[in-house]
């Protein structure tokens, strides 16, 4: 058993209030992050410490409070195992203990295939580190640290292990500073401006109008950008056929339509336009989209 530290005083949900034995000196098993645990029936409830008081009337007299991890359970098959969640608190008065090495090597132990190392524990460097891969992966998560601390060395460390692990697994990384393409070498399928390719669809109306409204007046970009919106809504719901759902297709719905089909619709705007200057104008988008291969519905992003 591990040293007694004191005993618990209060349980509330998932923390507990532990009063320290008054002649205990031992600083270190203090620190925030200790593990700790308590007997509870036939299992023992592990808490971490994440806060020590000192009361105000007595600066030698201190209040640790301990969040509830997980409870360490005897099992029939072997040793005793951990899982996280309690099942039975702990009650006032029950001794509270240092966690033994032990006891940290049942808590960090490694479960299944789907756990995978990292390292070693920040506060026990001789306690290897897992991290469950599933559990990781259906959460939000990030890795934090100051410019140089290695953020990006961990996020490949933990990606090549998850791989090593699962090679058949599939992973989308995106990489704006253009730090990761060597790490994985062949293993990765490196995407950039010079080789992706994306159907014209798939655009929104503003992208849309980044890509082929351009020059000419405020007056003219205006005529283009009006013309474009009722060619780029038309096209769509050409496509999607005679439908009630067709019909209700907005100029941003993500749905396919035919290049040839937009370049169609541009043509019919023209013939209606009276102003010969905006005739011109409007030549700007339906010519980007003739020189692209009328044939074709992908167009290539350059830089």
């Amino acid at each position: 058993m591990g040293e007694i530290l004191g005993r618990v005083m209060t349980v509330a949900g998932s923390q507990v209030t532990v009063n320290p034995e008054a002649d205990l000196g031992d600083e270190g098993l203090f620190r925030i992050g200790a593990m700790v645990k308590v007997g509870s029936g036939n299992r023992e409830v592990v808490a971490t410490i994440s806060a020590v008081r000192f009361e105000s009337n007595s600066p030698s007299k201190r209040i640790l409070f301990a969040d509830l991890l997980g409870e360490i359970v005897p099992s029939n098959e072997g040793p005793s195992r951990f899982r996280r969640g309690v099942t039975q608190h702990p009650i006032s008065g029950t001794p509270v203990v240092a966690a033994t090495d032990a006891d940290l090597t049942t808590i960090f132990a490694p479960l299944s295939r789907s756990n995978v190392r990292i390292g070693t524990l920040h506060h026990d460097v001789r306690q290897p580190a897992f991290v469950m891969v599933n559990e990781l992966l259906r959460k939000h998560f990030a890795v934090l640290g100051t410019t140089g601390s290695g953020k990006s060395c961990a996020v490949s460390l933990l990606l090549s292990a998850i791989l090593a692990d699962y090679p058949m697994a599939h992973t989308i990384l995106i990489d704006p500073h253009n730090e990761y393409g060597r790490v994985f070498g062949r293993t990765a399928e490196v995407i950039n401006i010079d080789n992706l390719q994306l159907p014209f669809w798939l655009f929104d109306f503003e992208e849309a109008v980044g890509i082929l409204v351009r020059g000419g007046t405020a007056q003219e970009q205006e005529a283009q950008t009006l013309i474009l919106k009722d060619a780029i809504t038309r096209a769509r719901r050409h496509y999607a056929g005679e439908s009630h759902a067709a019909a209700t297709l907005s100029v941003d719905m993500p749905t396919p339509f035919r290049v040839s089909d937009l370049i169609r619709f541009i043509y019919e705007a023209m013939g209606r336009l009276d102003k010969p200057i905006l005739r011109s104008a409007v030549r700007s988008p339906r010519n980007d989209l003739m020189r692209r291969n009328t044939a074709e519905v992908t167009l290539r992003l350059r830089g």
